[in-house]
This record gives C-alpha cells, sequence and structure tokens, in this order.
C-alpha cells in the first residue's frame, strides 16, 4: 500500500512538471495609454457610498495636516538668484547633513523647482504647509566632488537663474555663468575635493545634473521633507521662531 502511494505521488509531480513545462510564459510586450478628463459638472450625481467611506479618513488627514509645526517671523519668499527661503533650506540641509556624516560639509544645494509654493507665510507653519512646499519623496544625499564638478555645478545653477544654496559657498552670476566662486569664503580651488549635500533626484543627474553621477552617493536614508519637518518642530520646542539666516545674498546677480 505504501509503494503504491508513493508511485501515485511521483506520477502526480511528474504529470504537474509536464503541464506546467508546457505552459506558454506571457510576457508585456508593448503600453498603450490615454488621457482622459474627467470634469464634475459631467458627473453631477456623487457617490455618496464612497464619500461616506472615506470621510473618516479624510477628517484625520485634514487634523494631522492642520498641526503648527512652527511659526515665521516674517514671510520667508523663494526668490532668484537667492532670497529668504531659499537660504534657510539650504542650511536646514546642510545642518543634517554634518549631523548624519560627522564630518565637515562644505555647502548644500538644493534645486528651485523641487520647492513648490512661492513662500513661507508669516505665522504658523503646519504639517500640510510642508507637504505643499516640498510634495517630493526625494532623500539627502553626501558627495565628495571635484573643484572642478563645483564650478560645473555652479554654472548649472547660474544657467537656471539661481537655486537655493546654504552658507560655505557663494557666487555671482555674468552672462549666465558662476564667477568668483567662493568656498567658506576662500577662492575654489580645482584640484580639491568638496564633501557637499544635496537631494538624490540631483545626485542621480536630474535637471542636467548629469555631471554628479560620477560619483559615490551616502544616502542619509532621511527624506528632505522629514528634516525641515523636524528642524521646524525643534525651533518651536526650543521656543525660537524660523526667520532668514541673514548672510545673504549668496548668489549675486550682475548685468553686463
Amino acid at each position: 500500500m505504501i509503494a503504491r502511494r508513493h508511485i501515485s505521488s511521483l506520477t502526480l509531480a511528474i504529470l504537474i512538471l509536464l503541464v506546467t513545462g508546457c505552459t506558454r510564459v506571457q510576457h508585456l510586450a508593448t503600453v498603450d495609454s490615454a488621457n482622459q478628463t474627467v470634469e464634475e459638472a459631467n458627473h453631477p450625481d456623487k457617490d455618496t457610498a464612497m464619500l461616506a467611506l472615506i470621510e473618516p479618513y479624510r477628517i484625520e488627514m485634514e487634523a494631522q495636516m492642520s498641526e503648527v509645526i512652527g511659526i515665521t517671523e516674517t514671510a520667508l519668499p523663494l526668490e532668484q538668484p537667492d532670497g529668504p527661503m531659499n537660504r534657510l533650506v539650504a542650511d536646514i540641509m546642510l545642518e543634517l547633513a554634518e549631523e548624519q556624516s560627522g564630518k565637515k560639509v562644505h555647502f548644500a544645494v538644493q534645486n528651485f523647482g523641487g520647492l513648490r509654493i512661492n513662500s513661507l507665510p508669516e505665522g504658523e507653519i503646519t504639517l500640510g504647509t510642508m507637504y505643499e512646499l516640498m510634495p517630493f519623496e526625494n532623500y539627502l544625499v553626501i558627495l565628495e566632488i571635484s573643484g572642478e564638478t563645483v564650478a560645473q555645478f555652479c554654472d548649472l545653477i547660474a544657467a537656471n537663474g539661481g537655486w537655493p544654496v546654504s552658507r560655505g559657498l557663494s557666487f555671482t552670476i555674468s552672462d549666465s555663468h558662476a564667477t568668483d566662486i567662493a568656498i567658506d569664503g576662500g577662492a575654489l580651488d580645482m584640484q580639491a575635493t568638496y564633501t557637499i549635500a544635496t537631494n538624490d533626484y540631483l545626485a542621480d543627474g536630474g535637471d542636467n545634473c548629469y555631471f554628479l553621477t560620477e560619483y559615490e552617493q551616502n544616502n542619509t536614508g532621511v527624506l528632505i521633507r522629514d528634516a525641515f519637518i523636524q528642524h521646524f518642530q525643534r525651533e518651536s520646542e526650543r521656543g525660537h521662531t524660523l526667520s532668514d539666516p541673514g548672510d545673504g545674498p549668496r548668489i549675486n546677480y550682475v548685468e553686463n
């Protein structure tokens, strides 16, 4: 009886292998897509059951997004070539990079397009404001790059009208090029190596930063938005308001 059971099991296994072995494997070859605009006016009847289902989650989310995490002394606009929000954001990135790496970081850069509101308003700053400011899931990364690459990076920033840069970096935009580049107040050394902080989007070559892709990334694993939130909360707990770091402009513009 035991032998028969073993034979039956073996026969069944062989049959399964034969069937699955002959099964044709399907692979996705092409994808066709199309956009369709859905306007509320064309769909006047609301799905009340669905609205009732999501209502508790909407209320909870709105409560969370309304949490006040900090207070600004004055409005902090995002400007080009430099501005109050520019300096605040980049300095927060610099401080976090030094905390995470435990070493000197020469400067930090955030791309202008990665910040999605024109100004931090005066007064209370909510959690929702931070998600509006930076809706992208960008991580803070640290790179060690050559002086030549720093010059190339500054030229790109200059060609784009100026991006947020932290203390430690300054230059002048002339004819869409970076001139008088200084690191910690001293002239840029083309042969030196500099430690910088930026987001993973730029480090991966986004916004034409292809020259950064040759360098090894030290990804801190910290979302930049979360770093902003934590900084605002920490300053609020200390009884501090948020303000322009006050050492600008870091990028000057000269018309020729």
